[in-house]
């Protein structure tokens, strides 16, 4: 068993039980770590903050929730994770980051239908993927993770 050890995850990387890849970072977002919420890379070396409105950089998804701002939290960066979405979600639609027109908060998604020809550039860099499950209101879904 020692020898899947390293394969299976360690103190900087685990596959989750969800089937994602997640890293290890610190959380630098001012508050303790929201499940689910999106993040990008803080200035600061290997901390995450919560995406802001408007951004086109999404890197992951926290993984763990009520870590205090400064600690270790994981970041899940491929595969599948719960992501906070902040209204409905239709399972095999295009989520992404939030814009000022989607009236929810820094860090939430948003699920939409597919965009079409032509494509909307703005958006196609604030994809993170495409929800698995369907939900109505606010909150987690399982999501297949892709960053542009």
């Amino acid at each position: 068993m020692s020898v899947w050890k390293n394969f299976i995850g360690n103190n900087n990387f685990k596959f989750t039980l969800e089937g994602g890849l997640a890293v290890r970072m610190i959380n630098k977002t001012g508050v303790n770590s929201i499940k689910g919420y999106i993040v990008r890379l803080h200035s600061n070396d290997n901390s995450v903050e919560h995406i802001p409105i408007n951004n086109p950089d999404p890197m992951g998804i926290i993984y763990n929730a009520g870590i205090p701002d400064g600690g270790l939290i994981w970041v899940v960066i491929s595969g599948k994770a719960d992501v906070y979405y902040g209204g409905n979600v239709t399972a095999g639609t295009f989520s992404r980051a939030c814009v000022t027109a989607d009236s929810i908060s820094a860090g939430q998604a948003i699920s939409e239908a597919l965009p079409t020809p032509p494509f909307a550039t703005d958006k196609h860099f604030q994809e993170i993927g495409h929800p698995m499950e369907s939900r109505v209101g606010a909150g987690l879904a399982l999501t297949n993770l892709h960053f542009n």
